[in-house]
């Protein structure tokens, strides 16, 4: 008996059943899809393919694909009629695909070598991935359309009665012409085609009881004759059923087994990987999860999503009825960046007003920014009359002071009136001008505790405010990185001010070189540096979108989710809870969960994470994943394509996919949990505590 092994590379098949063999398939590199018995898949870890499955593949790529005799599996378990393989049953997935995988680079053609190969893989699937039924197994067909779902179920039904377009024509009051149109137009299939071979997949398991012979096998599945049923099964087998029974009964299957191996593609696949290989660092880190203290508290910080005008506000509020995304983020505070009303007109104004309620209601914040001058002219008239508006829910408003040095210092009695008027609201300051015009840190603290506000707001870039701060220290401190003299200015403010300040125009340029990054895509790095500077700071503002595309900001044009937008998914589980953090990873323990956030922030290395536990009995895993393939817009539309070329329909697609890849897997308590991480990787797993 013959396997075969091939890696599959830009592979399509048309839709045909599976007879005779049981076929497993694994993706080395990403996910690949397939049709399986009607419904598209995507196999990310793998998928079985049983017997009388019927399946496509689309355009696979480097994907293993493993064929293995049906008759190896009767020698044994001799009742596979009642039963199937199922992937997703298989506990230790990893250990089952390096079971297949890891030998792969070694000489398969000695008998010996490929007979324990073999061998070893159809006892690991009959104990780990079988499902047993109370009925033979006849796969499901899973087709939109509900008259072929109801005709093949018919069929499958009456698999042992005779079936024909007629018969069904009859049972369904539909003509002969249209079945045979319903499976070629949907399925690409006869009807003949369908029926005969599911039939002969069905029948190999009669064949072999020594109690049945060919002509009961032939009339129990409805074959005129012995000679009709041969001809149909050589097409399918090739080779008559005759030959087939007497190679079973000969124990044929008990000889060495071998195995067809395309060598052509896995020398050259493995010669790819070994090259690699070669350029590729992988770095073990081990996680002992018995032994961290949890001793610092993970803040909850303040996000402010920024708006240009206040008529924006009635958008953001009918995009959020729509979308969850906004829910990601702690302490959402909705600020105005321009509060002119005079392009406003009455009704347009009223839709604000209505918007402000409905978004507070929802428990979001508002902050509106204002100038010295604002508090003088008629503007402040309309002021007044918002604020009177939303008397009974000020404490949802704050008051954003955009002040010159020179009013800075003398805005303390105006701050002073504000709180005696509106004592529930808050008042920040952006202190961008106080930066600039001190002389240096120390007469920037006492400004600060001088207006003595709710929130100090930074509007500077991080690049920006570096190169200030660093005119404003001592020489010798001069020679810092970027972030070192954000921390030593963030340390130098003292932290009952530090934890006031907001920064308000975060950059990818900044965020890299914080990190002395390289790469284009920032997302480990904006992580790294959300986890860090949330322990140091207030909070954090985005522009709800940004034609600047060094902007951190959480929308794209096409109202697709940035990538920060999934990393604050990542972070919500660790808000408010005790922390410990690692170089590569945070972690937070629960009552009934451990959450560990893993990121590779290494350029060309693998990081690969053993956690070890101290569980007595299998337990749950539930996996969010950002990489190269998930989650990152700019992965699946530029940012210089042109959007007039994009359907809107085909929009909503990419949307729907442009989130981090989700998995729940059960993992066996004694093997080994290792997470492997490429470069560019966020891994957030989350543990069930038994």
């Amino acid at each position: 008996m013959i396997s075969s092994l091939s890696i599959r590379n830009h592979y399509t098949t048309e839709l045909k059943r599976c007879i005779n063999k049981v076929i497993i398939l694994l993706p080395l590199n990403k996910p690949c899809k397939i049709n399986l018995n009607g419904s598209t898949i995507t196999i990310e870890d793998g998928i079985i393919i049983n017997n009388a499955d019927l399946f496509q593949m689309f355009d696979v790529q480097d994907l293993v694909e493993l064929s293995l005799p049906l008759p190896l599996f009767f020698e044994k378990d001799t009742c596979l009629s009642t039963s199937y393989f199922d992937f997703n049953h298989i506990k230790l997935v990893e250990q089952f695909r390096n079971l297949i995988l890891e030998n792969l680079h070694l000489p398969l053609q000695d008998e010996n070598t490929a007979s324990l190969y073999i061998s070893n893989i159809i006892d690991f699937l009959i104990k780990e991935a079988k499902v047993t039924l109370n009925t033979v197994y006849i796969p499901p067909l899973n087709t939109k359309h509900p008259l072929l779902q109801q005709i093949t179920e018919y069929i499958h039904h009456n698999i042992y009665h005779k079936i024909s377009t007629k018969n069904v024509s009859k049972a369904f009051y539909i003509s002969q012409s249209y079945i045979s149109i319903l499976f070629s137009s949907i399925l690409n299939m006869n009807f003949k085609h369908y029926t005969t071979s599911l039939r002969i997949a069905l029948s190999l398991f009669d064949l072999i009881q020594n109690d049945q012979s060919i002509y009961d096998v032939a009339i129990k599945y409805q074959f005129t004759n012995v000679s009709t049923y041969s001809k149909h099964f050589k097409h399918y087998i090739q080779m008559p059923p005759k030959k087939y029974i007497y190679n079973f009964r000969q124990e044929y299957y008990n000889e060495p087994k071998q195995i067809d191996i395309d060598q052509a593609k896995t020398i050259h696949y493995f010669a790819q990987i070994q090259k690699s290989a070669k350029r590729v660092d992988h770095i073990a880190k081990t996680l002992n999860l018995s032994t961290l203290s949890f001793s610092d508290t993970f803040n909850e910080p303040h996000t402010f999503i920024q708006l240009e005008r206040l008529d924006d506000l009635v958008h953001f509020d009918a995009m959020i009825s729509e979308q969850n995304d906004i829910l990601v983020f702690p302490k959402v505070n909705i600020s105005i960046l321009d509060t002119q009303i005079i392009h406003l007109n009455a009704f347009k104004l009223q839709q604000v007003l209505t918007s402000i309620h409905q978004l507070i209601d929802r428990n979001y914040h508002i902050t509106l920014k204002i100038t010295s001058k604002f508090l003088t002219n008629q503007s402040s008239t309309f002021l007044r009359k918002l604020l009177l508006e939303l008397k009974n829910n000020l404490n949802h408003i704050t008051l954003q002071l955009d002040l010159t040095f020179n009013e800075a210092k003398s805005m303390t009695e105006t701050i002073n009136n504000i709180k005696q008027s509106y004592p529930q609201i808050k008042i920040g300051v952006i202190i961008d001008k106080i930066i600039e015009n001190s002389a240096n840190i120390l007469q920037i603290r006492r400004f600060m505790s001088l207006l003595e506000t709710d929130l100090y707001f930074i509007n500077l870039d991080l690049i920006s405010l570096a190169e200030l701060i660093t005119q404003k220290i001592s020489p010798i401190q001069q020679d810092l990185d970027l972030k070192a003299r954000i921390v030593l200015f963030i340390h130098s403010l003292g932290s009952k001010h530090a934890k006031k300040l907001i920064f308000n125009h975060l950059t990818h340029s900044a965020i890299k070189s914080c990190y002395h990054y390289s790469k284009q895509e920032t997302h480990v790095a904006i992580t790294q540096f959300l986890i860090e500077f949330n322990q140091l700071i207030g909070g954090f503002g985005y522009p709800y979108y940004s034609d600047d595309y060094d902007r951190i900001m959480l929308f794209n044009q096409y109202q697709s989710a940035m990538p920060v937008v999934h990393i604050y998914g990542l972070l919500s589980p660790y808000y408010k809870q005790p922390i410990t953090t690692l170089p590569y990873a945070i972690v937070t323990k629960t009552k009934t969960h451990y959450h560990i956030l893993l990121f590779n922030n290494l350029s060309e290395s693998t990081i690969s994470v053993n956690i070890n536990h101290h569980f007595i009995k299998s337990f749950p895993i539930f996996s969010s994943l950002i990489n190269s393939e998930y989650g990152l817009i700019n992965n699946l539309i530029p940012q210089n394509i042109n959007q007039t070329y994009i359907d809107k329909s085909l929009l909503k697609q990419i949307n729907r996919t442009n989130y981090p890849r989700l998995k729940l897997t059960m993992h066996y308590f004694k093997d080994p949990l290792i997470f492997k991480l490429t470069k560019s990787a966020l891994l957030n797993i989350m543990i069930s505590i038994n």
